[in-house]
């Protein structure tokens, strides 16, 4: 029988239909009794025998998207190949944007061709800003508010195959966003520089954005003293202020958006990634469920999760001893297994949620060939005992305090702690599972690194069932459903 979905990415009762709202979809189970033009439902036939078909949307067309269908003998495989390649995992392929204007250190370990596109303004726009076609490239550049970046192999046209680019800025580590890392679920909690001045970024027009703040370090989204329904157009760069210093922050968007946070008084400045419900993190950390604010617990400081099934989750990090910006943790469909970061390293935190996992860290020296790596060390993290419930970490400092706990290392990234490799400023992570890396900026900044899957990986396996599939890739993702 053949299912019918219309995407709803506010989430609205459908009172004309009666459509079940199912994440950001509302589904019925039989045809409605308008034609698709009228009800805006769509047809998506049922998969026959043994097999199930992923339902997920274009976001621009608002039609559903069907991955599959797909034989259960090989639903595993084929969830991989679609996962692996998701946008979500790929942060450093992705567009990133300019929240907050002054210099940012941009990397590219593989080397290419860095173009610009001119706040406002779309990909046609667009022109090269930095090349570098034989090394890797890392180096401080100036970005605008609402300027827009990525990187490509060749310097053809905008739509050359995209190569790996990281943008980071000492002192405001969340001034440059990913595309990837839009959303429309954030929560974060802060408690010191005398409130938020909170960054947004529009992908569509007509985007309405409803937000505030629970006044003190409890509640959740139901909770908020609401601040007038913010609307704003596609390409947009707004911000919007909050005067409480110890509160918690709550907005939810109609469309997808990318949010960025700095305190009025200067510090705390962070990327605030989506709430997901498997949030990792490097130690114990504020946290609480998106819509009441209760019921979040973790496992030894690594992954915050809801004791209720289902609901989504953030968690964020305040004080670690040195630099004024906190850090929040990232969703479980936004890990990655391959990260880079073009400056002088002093401490990292490696958070394994699948199983018994193998990670390289490398750095160069930029000034020759691209295979000009060097090897830092290798580890093996945890067994195949651990899972994204209970995962295992690796903690290291170039003091060379090491352990699988955050108490084995110094994680404040101040100036008693030594830079790894003699003050290398182009760093290399490759594991062979998406994994959670934390690291602390040349300003002492702690900052969740934002990966990408490399290439070579994009059919691995790193779940063994579909049960998990269900449970750690479909599940958690708001914008999939699968039709079995």
């Amino acid at each position: 029988m053949a299912k019918y979905f219309k995407w709803n990415p506010d989430r609205r009762a459908d009172s004309t239909y009666s459509g079940a709202l199912t994440k950001r979809f509302n589904k019925l189970d039989s045809k409605p009794n308008r034609p698709t033009s009228i009800s805006e439902y769509y047809k998506v036939d049922q998969p026959n025998g043994e097999s199930s078909t992923l339902i997920l949307q274009n976001k621009f067309t608002e039609k559903p998207l069907i991955y599959g269908p797909m034989l259960d003998e090989n639903f595993v495989t084929e969830m991989h190949k679609f996962t692996n390649n998701s946008a979500k995992r790929n942060h450093c392929l992705s567009e990133w944007v300019c929240m907050r204007g002054g210099s940012a250190r941009f990397t590219m370990p593989l080397g290419g061709y860095l173009w610009k596109i001119p706040a406002g303004k779309d990909i046609r726009a667009a022109v090269i800003y930095q090349s570098s076609a034989s090394a890797p490239f890392g180096g401080n550049l100036t970005a605008n508010a609402g300027e827009v970046f990525f990187a490509t192999e060749t310097n053809a046209n905008t739509k050359a195959k995209r190569t790996p680019l990281h943008v980071m800025r000492d002192g405001d580590t969340g001034s440059m966003v990913p595309a990837s890392l839009k959303g429309t679920q954030f929560g974060f909690y802060t408690s010191r520089y005398s409130g938020s001045i909170i960054t947004i970024y529009t992908f569509h027009d007509a985007t309405k954005i409803t937000y505030g703040e629970t006044g003190s370090n409890s509640g959740g989204f139901d909770n908020i003293f609401q601040q007038p329904v913010a609307k704003y157009d596609a390409g947009e760069i707004q911000t919007l202020t909050l005067s409480t210093d110890t509160t918690r922050v709550f907005l939810q968007s109609t469309h997808d958006i990318l949010v960025s946070v700095t305190q009025t008084d200067g510090g705390d400045k962070m990327m605030v990634p989506p709430a997901s419900q498997y949030m990792y993190t490097r130690r114990v950390g504020t946290r609480g469920e998106f819509t009441t604010g209760s019921n979040a617990t973790h496992f030894n400081g690594m992954v915050a999760y809801s004791t209720n099934s289902g609901e989504k989750v953030w968690s964020v990090e305040i004080g670690d001893g040195a630099g004024g910006d906190c850090t929040l943790g990232l969703g479980v469909e936004f890990l990655a297994n391959t990260f880079t970061y073009g400056g002088e390293l002093s401490d990292f935190a490696i958070i394994a949620p699948f199983g018994q996992t193998n990670v390289t860290v490398k750095y160069h020296s930029k000034e020759t060939n691209l295979e000009a790596w060097s090897l830092l060390k290798s580890f093996t993290i945890g067994t195949n005992l651990n899972t994204p419930v209970r995962p295992a970490g690796l903690f290291l400092d170039g003091d060379g305090n090491e352990g699988d706990s955050h108490s084995d290392y110094n994680d404040g990234g101040g100036s008693d702690v030594a830079h790894f490799a003699n003050d290398a400023s182009m760093w290399w992570f490759e594991s062979d599972k998406p994994v959670y890396i934390c690291i602390n900026s040349v300003g002492t900044d702690e900052e969740s690194l934002l990966g990408w899957m490399r290439r070579s990986s994009r059919n691995d396996t790193w779940l063994s069932s579909a049960t998990n599939i269900k449970d750690y890739i479909i599940t958690p993702d708001e914008d999939l459903f699968l039709v079995e």
